[in-house]
């Protein structure tokens, strides 16, 4: 027994040394490149590399680093920097650390990791490989990609000009939908698209929306500058046909006269320009270019106005638009048109949808009017899932606050604010705003009634309504609470006010 409790204790004693021994090791982790992890897009010739430090120690510091980058990830698998290779440095620097290697290409991918010593002799493993891709860094980057958009004036306005500009209106307040299909031939390693819409847009890739950003790019002066955006769209690209679809919104760069009329801005039609690049297995690379091969034609959007609200005709959308093997050849090719004369990419956080808040109380008004209580104030846009008629139209009216009868209240200076749906008549239909977002709490649905209340009208049937919080998608990195709980609600107002105005 006494022999068992000594090799019992010996045992013991060697696993907490080995783990002791493992605990300490010093790991590296979090690597960032111009302040973010796997950044696209960079433009920095010489971006800023950073990482941080984990021990089970305390007092550990940094005494000295190495950095491999690579433009291959099998280089660094094999602990080979063809790009750089700072070799030991000592320094205790972990930030900021500035790119001094060979000269990095334009849309190219480099892979990076770090190995760092410490003040206790110990020397940490290579971190878990990142990496980064670059911009395009000139206008020559773009190559051939030429700024395009819908042509508004349709044959018959070139033949009668009264016509024309008696349609003129109609047809620019419609927004555009543009699409390109490809041939894919030969296994994919990576590809990534670059891409600017103006005012804004949503892009999707064989009939799937491309991330989860909400209002790209974001806003400049755009007779100066617009942003571009880039996405690695790698998996949502197959061998044989694909397509490339874009629905254009106004945003700041054209605000129609209707509903708000605070500021308006005219900066041209929607227009977009992009680069796909597609690089191969085998080593080799095609591009796909914006130009006048792109089809386009109006799409379900018949109004928007950044803050006044938008329209959408659920008729109007061919049904499969930004899918492969689509026909389009009831569309027309685009025309190709003059754009801002600077591109840059965009490196803020985009902004995002957050929070989805269900109605809290439903309330009737009168017969077709109900105001939906969601119980918090934000930067949103509502969602609908309705069911009804064909040519049925909804409206939703969003407001801050309500009035003494429990309707909705509007603008000061009394400037409508809303979105209309009009409805396909095929089952549930679901959606949302694309290019505008609103401050409220309530939303007043006219011309329809909730799913299980008296429909003696044959109204359409809100099976679903939510507000869904929309803003920038920059990481919280802080908190407050405390024992007094009106402390408390005032941070919770404070907060909110904080991301409803970082949208």
């Amino acid at each position: 027994m006494y022999n068992m409790m000594r090799n019992l204790v010996a045992l013991l004693f060697f696993l907490s040394a080995f783990y002791s021994l493992f605990a300490q090791n010093t790991l590296v982790t979090n690597l960032q490149v111009e302040y973010d992890s796997a950044p696209l897009g960079v433009e920095s010739r010489h971006p800023k590399l950073s990482w941080q430090l984990v021990s089970s120690q305390r007092n550990v510091l940094q005494t000295a680093y190495r950095i491999l980058v690579a433009d291959n990830p099998l280089m660094i698998i094999k602990n080979i920097g063809n790009v750089w290779d700072t070799e030991k440095i000592a320094s205790s620097q972990s930030i900021q650390s500035v790119y001094a290697g060979q000269d990095l290409q334009p849309a190219k991918t480099y892979y990076w990791k770090v190995m760092v010593w410490d003040n206790h002799n110990s020397i940490s493993p290579w971190s878990k490989t990142a990496s980064w891709q670059m911009g395009l860094l000139t206008q020559a980057d773009w190559k051939d990609a030429q700024w395009i958009a819908y042509d508004v004036m349709p044959d018959s306005m070139r033949l009668e000009p009264k016509f024309a500009e008696s349609k003129r209106k109609e047809i620019k307040d419609v927004l555009p939908l543009v699409r390109k299909e490809f041939l894919i031939r030969k296994p994919i390693k990576k590809a990534a698209v670059f891409i600017a819409g103006l005012g804004h847009f949503e892009l999707s890739v064989n009939g799937e929306k491309t991330g989860d950003h909400f209002l790209d790019a974001g806003w400049t002066n755009y007779d100066k500058q617009a942003l571009y955006v880039t996405f690695d769209i790698t998996r949502q690209l197959r061998k044989g046909s694909n397509a490339i679809g874009v629905m254009l919104g106004n945003g700041f760069y054209f605000i129609p006269g209707e509903r708000y009329r605070k500021l308006q801005t005219a900066y041209g039609y929607p227009k977009m320009i992009c680069r796909v690049l597609i690089e191969y297995t085998d080593g080799t690379a095609d591009n796909i270019m914006s130009d006048p091969s792109w089809r386009s034609a109006p799409g379900g959007t018949t109004f928007s106005s950044i803050f006044g609200g938008e329209d959408f005709d659920a008729n109007l959308v061919p049904a499969g638009w930004n899918s492969r093997l689509f026909n389009d050849t009831a569309w027309k090719n685009v025309v190709t048109v003059e754009g801002p004369p600077l591109l840059n990419s965009q490196t803020a956080a985009p902004i995002k949808i957050f929070e989805n808040f269900a109605p809290k109380k439903i309330t009737r008004l009168k017969t077709g009017v109900w105001v939906y209580d969601f119980g918090q104030n934000a930067s949103a846009i509502p969602r609908l899932s309705v069911k009804g008629k064909k040519g049925s139209v909804v409206r939703l009216s969003p407001a801050e606050l309500l009035q003494k009868d429990g309707s909705i209240t509007t603008e000061p200076i009394g400037t409508p604010v809303y979105f209309e749906y009009k409805l396909k008549g095929e089952g549930v239909e679901t959606w949302q705003p694309s290019f505008m977002y609103y401050g409220f709490r309530y939303v007043q649905v006219e011309g329809a009634v909730p799913e299980g209340k008296e429909n003696t009208g044959g109204l359409p049937v809100v099976m679903a309504m939510k507000s869904l919080h929309t803003r920038n998608a920059a990481p919280r990195v802080g908190a407050f609470s405390c024992s007094n709980e009106l402390f408390n609600n005032t941070n919770r107002l404070i907060d909110w006010s904080v991301r409803s105005n970082m949208s």
